[in-house]
């Protein structure tokens, strides 16, 4: 069964009409669950090799493809808050393959780059990546299709942020 919910406005006056709870299969955020976690236990296996975590593993992408971030772009674009960042930056850092190091025109402001050794990395998280998508054993384009849904789903869902649209909408008691 489809369940059809769309608001036209956040218009108070226009009620949204209640909806059958489906079974836990029929529910987008379980399968969304379901495959994060998925996901995560077959790659976990990979990442092992490298010597780190599923975390750090993205914190290294980033600093692969962008070079050089402050802590704060670092947590914006992964999507973490400080405190789950700070301490995981410490622990990567422990294993030498990052630095951090504060600006000196801003001492608030903390720079993480890779070191030699987190840049060699790289080479051996290529060779992983494709035993990775061979075990996988789903064809390139599905698996390129489903990220990029994925990704549409992530920018698209959801209210967005605007004069008309409040971050926090007040419930009436």
């Amino acid at each position: 069964m489809r369940h059809d919910v769309r608001r036209k406005s956040l218009n108070a006056q226009s009620p949204i009409a209640p909806v059958e709870v489906p079974g836990l299969d029929s529910h987008l955020c379980f399968a969304l669950y379901a495959a994060s976690n998925h996901m995560t236990r077959l790659f976990v296996p990979f990442l092992q090799k490298l010597g780190v975590t599923y975390p750090q593993y993205l914190v290294l992408v980033v600093l692969w493809e962008r070079g050089p971030q402050g802590v704060g772009d670092l947590a914006s674009m992964l999507r973490m808050d400080f405190g789950t960042l700070s301490p995981m930056l410490k622990r990567i850092e422990s294993k030498g393959l990052i630095t951090r190091q504060r600006t000196p025109s801003d001492e608030r402001r903390v720079v993480v780059t890779l070191t030699a050794r987190g840049i060699s990395l790289r080479k051996r998280t290529e060779q992983m990546l494709g035993e990775f998508y061979c075990f996988l054993n789903m064809p390139l384009d599905e698996l390129t299709d489903l990220k990029d849904r994925l990704h549409h789903f992530v920018k698209s869902a959801g209210p967005k942020e605007s004069p008309a649209v409040p971050r926090k909408l007040k419930l009436a008691s």
